[in-house]
């Protein structure tokens, strides 16, 4: 499990990470390589176990020291800024659209999926409400998060992938057992009760837990595992049933890594993620690993959840992004309709 040393907030930016070099015959000695890292904004925990095991491992195999320079920030504003020219060689993001756009500029190749197990996808979340301790508001399912003076504090889906997410879990969740109609009264309920819309899961955390603002946090499932194990105070959630699969893929920026000659050490780092020691980190971390077996080591730490669903239940990000999410789509014109109110 985590230890409680591992500080929360403040989480933004994480300089190179060097492990030691171990003494090595002159024979075995590489130039060292730097990789660019980036990702999501509450990916960094993760990220800061997973990186010093990787270079420990291919230090080990290879003799060769690896360096990484790491960004991290609003997953739809991380894609923007490749688009714009930051050179990542590995970009862990938390929706296959954002990696959408870089296929059709020709920065990733189009079988990006097909090159890792799972579709490219090394683990995955539910996500779930976090509340003030005693939840004082009694929520606990999605309907909740539309009574009346409830107060959320919510991500912007223009900026987060954590957002759409979060607004796809609820919406999903009431379409699939109450039908269209309910699902556009929970959306505008839902809309109607955010008293703060932030850029990313990292601010969005830091509003609810240390600024104490709001009732309910409406986040990834790991994500609360975590803040849970790095503050002094746990913040009690459920994880509401139906729920939904959130992914988080992978994948080398192809023109990055063949223009900078990091193609082998960048792949190897992304299939470490899905080897027994990566699944363990990201479990130690509270995602839910893609190998069963790990999972089920970590079971206990997860909420159980009856059933859950995916995106393509919903129709697959296509239709999902231009009904709901595109400008003047379902969740603009429910903001006009509170905005009205």
């Amino acid at each position: 499990m985590l230890q409680r040393r591992y500080l929360l907030l403040g989480l933004v930016t994480l300089g190179a990470t060097v492990i030691p070099a171990l003494p090595l015959q002159p024979a075995q000695a590489q130039q060292s390589v730097e990789l660019t890292l980036v990702s999501y904004a509450v990916a960094k925990p993760v990220f800061a176990k997973l990186i010093p095991a990787f270079q420990k491992e291919w230090k080990a195999k290879t003799g060769q020291t690896v360096t990484f320079k790491e960004s991290y920030g609003a997953s739809g504003a991380q894609t923007r800024a490749i688009l714009a020219g930051l050179e990542a060689d590995v970009l862990a993001q938390n929706l296959q659209t954002n990696v959408t756009p870089l296929v059709e500029k020709g920065l990733v190749k189009s079988n990006w999926e097909q090159r890792l197990p799972n579709k490219a996808v090394p683990a995955y979340s539910v996500m779930v409400l976090v509340t003030r301790p005693g939840n004082p508001k009694q929520i606990r399912n999605w309907s909740d998060l539309t009574k009346p003076g409830v107060d959320i504090i919510a991500i912007n889906p223009k900026t987060s992938g954590n957002a759409r997410w979060g607004v796809l879990a609820g919406y999903g969740s009431i379409l699939k057992t109450q039908g269209q109609s309910a699902a556009q009264a929970y959306l505008n309920g839902f809309v109607r009760n955010i008293k703060t819309l932030v850029n990313s899961g990292r601010e969005a955390t830091d509003t609810f837990v240390k600024n104490r603002v709001g009732d309910v946090l409406l986040t990834f499932e790991s994500e609360i595992i975590f803040t849970n194990e790095a503050i002094p105070q746990d913040f009690p959630y459920v994880a509401p049933s139906p729920n939904l699969q959130v992914d988080f893929p992978v994948t080398v920026i192809d023109r990055v890594v063949d223009k900078r000659g990091t193609r082998k050490v960048a792949e190897a780092f992304t299939k470490f993620l899905f080897s027994p020691t990566g699944q363990r980190i990201y479990a130690e971390l509270g995602y839910r690993p893609y190998n069963q077996q790990v999972r089920n080591q970590f079971a206990r730490q997860y909420k159980p959840v009856n059933k859950v669903f995916t995106i393509a239940d919903l129709g697959g990000w296509t239709q999902l992004d231009q009904q709901i999410f595109a400008d003047g789509g379902l969740f603009d014109r429910a903001q006009q309709a509170a905005a009205k109110r």
